[in-house]
């Protein structure tokens, strides 16, 4: 494929080729009627501009580079939109890179991000080991950590998360005010700081309603429909006795709900379930499930406002939603 140049466009208008630059640029000092005459050619031959180029002259190419688990996700996907019409807003583009939660994959997503010379970093990282974040800021790259606490690098690396230790705290509150005597709790991986707070918080509500915390009710796994179904399996076939479930996120919990509908447990005479995230689908399953809301769009445009204004941390709250499933 050829690429109509200024030098075609200034051959057609009969102006010379810095006129044609001048005037595609919006440079103030260029004759209107000659700027039309240039645009209209320029239009009719179908010029693209060369954003090589022009990263070379502004040593910049207004492109950021974004690194997730998994975009199907619809935590992240709302999480990206936020990332997406925030870097519009500023003139940027985004290039987008999922990990499956795999860190060489994220690795090798941050490499390739580097060659293409972006201008920064949004990372949600999948928290196995830290290496290249550590590397990033020993070179100096601008980069933010998207909707993750990770205690190590308060004051030295930014970032963009939601109190989870509170949401946590809020999620159990709620079961034990809904009457849940045996509330379990079933979360991500032990390495996953979202996971590991909001457990906290759960340990904390139950502490302070004097309820005890029996380990047996703890289960951790895959972070999609599947690992909420197993999980909820295991706590069955172990035969320990619960009415209330708090659930890492939506996805696991729509395993969960599968998981008691076939066992005959009814959503929520038998047991209470609550989520997290309020992911579009969880107003429409049936039952509805309860959830603690996260401002996902917001995690990602504040994310993005944070290279271009760096700043130490954002901390957003969430919201408790009551739906069917623990409504009853």
């Amino acid at each position: 494929m050829s690429f109509v140049t200024l030098k075609q466009i200034a051959k057609i208008a009969g102006v010379s080729v810095n006129t044609v630059s001048r005037a595609l640029n919006g440079k103030p000092d260029v004759n209107e009627n000659t700027r039309q005459k240039v645009l209209e050619v320029a239009k009719r031959l179908g010029y693209v501009p060369n954003r090589s180029a022009l990263s070379l002259k502004r040593q910049k190419t207004l492109i950021v580079g974004v690194i997730v688990e998994d975009n199907a996700n619809p935590f992240w996907a709302e999480v990206l939109k936020g990332v997406e019409s925030a870097a519009k807003r500023h003139g940027y583009h985004v290039i987008l890179v999922n990990t499956s939660r795999n860190y060489q994959e994220e690795v090798e997503g941050i490499r390739m991000l580097l060659e293409r010379r972006v201008d920064g970093l949004l990372i949600a990282p999948s928290q196995e080991r830290y290496d290249d974040l550590y590397e990033l800021k020993r070179l100096r790259v601008a980069f933010v950590i998207m909707g993750r606490h990770i205690k190590e690098f308060e004051g030295f690396i930014p970032m963009v998360y939601s109190d989870e230790i509170q949401g946590g705290y809020n999620a159990t509150i709620h079961l034990i005010e809904r009457g849940c005597k045996n509330i379990a709790f079933i979360g991500a991986q032990s390495y996953n700081t979202a996971s590991t707070e909001r457990c906290e918080g759960y340990k904390r509500a139950l502490k302070e309603a004097g309820m005890k915390i029996n380990s047996s009710l703890i289960k951790t796994g895959g972070i999609e429909i599947d690992g909420g179904y197993e999980s909820t399996m295991e706590l069955i076939k172990s035969g320990v006795e619960f009415d209330g479930i708090f659930v890492y996120n939506d996805l696991m919990a729509f395993g969960v709900l599968k998981a008691l509908k076939e066992v005959n447990l009814q959503v929520p005479r038998d047991v209470k379930v609550v989520g997290y995230d309020d992911i579009a689908y969880s107003s429409i399953i049936t039952p509805s499930l309860t959830t603690m809301k996260m401002k996902k769009r917001t995690i990602g445009r504040l994310s993005f406002e944070l290279l271009l204004k760096p700043e130490d941390k954002v901390v957003l709250k969430t919201e408790l939603i009551v739906r069917d499933s623990t409504n009853g």
